[in-house]
């Protein structure tokens, strides 16, 4: 019979390889280039999809949104 240690330590693992699989399954899709911002559909600019391809938001909205967290 298995005790909670045994219980957490399963738990643990399985939380752990449904993240690193999630984690693959984003790298592998490819990148939706946004040219305005999914917040408030203001111009992405070209230096900054360059930078972090897949972007959503402005910088303005990615601020809000990380405050929000």
């Amino acid at each position: 019979m298995a005790d909670f240690c045994d219980i957490g330590a399963e738990r643990t693992e399985q939380m752990l390889s449904d993240a690193l699989e999630a984690r693959r399954l984003r790298a592998a899709r490819p990148a939706i280039d946004h040219h305005f911002c999914l917040d408030c559909d203001a111009p992405i600019p070209l230096k900054r999809r360059e930078a972090l391809p897949g972007v959503e938001t402005c910088v303005d909205c990615q601020g809000l949104r990380e405050r929000r967290k």
